[in-house]
């Protein structure tokens, strides 16, 4: 399982690498058009904004699943053993249930806005929010696997040294 979030995590951050490509390009080429030839594209900025959603959502993936977010663990480093173990098995619980009702929610907002159309590029809006549901999918799923991780007393708790 881990393999496969692993592969999933570095398809994203490829998706996310093109992206920011994409928008230095196009960025690039709009400041030279606009310096030197008083020239704009109109839908640049519609476009810039869409890139930046795929680049933050799609990069954050890459955090989740190598759990590189920010926790912070200074009450339950304090605690024993087996009081850590129902903490993680809690905790991965409750990212799993809020993540899954945010995957939900945010499933049927991108639905509602594929017949909605940008002002200016005449594109879906969904493409605002798609990369928010391929992000829950991935912690969805990481959450599930660090579920079966806290019941089998495997997912352990990242201190700033590392992991304990």
């Amino acid at each position: 399982m881990k393999r496969i979030l692993d592969m999933i995590s570095n398809i994203y951050m490829y998706i996310a690498l093109l992206c920011m490509i994409a928008l230095i390009s196009i960025l690039t080429i709009e400041i030279c058009l606009r310096y030197f030839f008083s020239q704009s594209m109109d839908w640049s900025q519609e476009l810039f904004t869409i890139l930046i959603c795929w680049i933050t959502f799609l990069g954050f993936g890459k955090l989740v699943v190598d759990r590189e977010d920010i926790t912070i663990t200074f009450l339950v480093e304090r605690l024993s053993e087996g009081k850590q173990r129902i903490m993680m098995i809690i905790n991965s619980i409750l990212l799993l249930v809020v993540s899954s009702i945010m995957l939900i929610v945010s499933t049927k907002l991108t639905i509602s806005h594929m017949e909605k159309r940008t002002i200016i590029m005449k594109a879906a809006s969904a493409w605002f929010y798609t990369p928010l549901v391929l992000l829950l999918i991935l912690v969805v799923l990481t959450s599930i696997y660090h579920v079966v991780l806290a019941f089998k007393s495997q997912l352990l708790i990242k201190t700033e040294e590392g992991v304990e």
